[in-house]
């Protein structure tokens, strides 16, 4: 993994047949980014868990295939879901999927940008009517 940091803005390589999500936290760590944002990537991933939000709990399905990112971007908060990520890919067949991506695979590369927030602190709360984990910004 390549990365760095000018200002508030990190921009990161994340190298073939890594965990994204392990790749994204080392990231954080490295930077020691509390709350941010995910505000683009490209690249390729396999492996691609996504779930849709049936309104009590995720339909999950994985996509073993390499897939080119289309769409991904999401928050980071302080707490557990740390991240919140959505992401869309397409097929060989140019058809699109995606939703709240849960795992993925690097293969052969991505290329991403987060912003680290300092202003302010991001924390996720679960709302029991909805079981949600939702988002507070003091």
């Amino acid at each position: 993994m390549y990365s760095k940091m000018e200002g508030n803005f990190i921009v990161a390589r994340f190298d073939k047949n890594t965990s994204f999500f392990d790749d994204l936290e080392e990231v954080c760590r490295k930077y020691n980014v509390k709350a941010g944002t995910v505000v683009w990537a490209i690249g390729m991933l396999k492996n691609f868990e996504v779930g849709y939000w049936n309104g009590q709990d995720y339909e999950k399905e994985t996509f073993r295939e390499r897939l080119e990112v289309v769409s991904l971007h999401g928050t980071i908060a302080e707490n557990e879901p740390r991240y919140h990520i959505h992401a869309s890919g397409a097929r060989s067949n140019h058809m699109i999927v995606g939703g709240h991506l849960f795992s993925a695979i690097v293969d052969p590369l991505i290329e991403i940008q987060i912003m680290n927030v300092t202003g302010s602190k991001m924390t996720r709360v679960q709302d029991p009517s909805d079981k949600l984990y939702k988002l507070t910004i003091e």
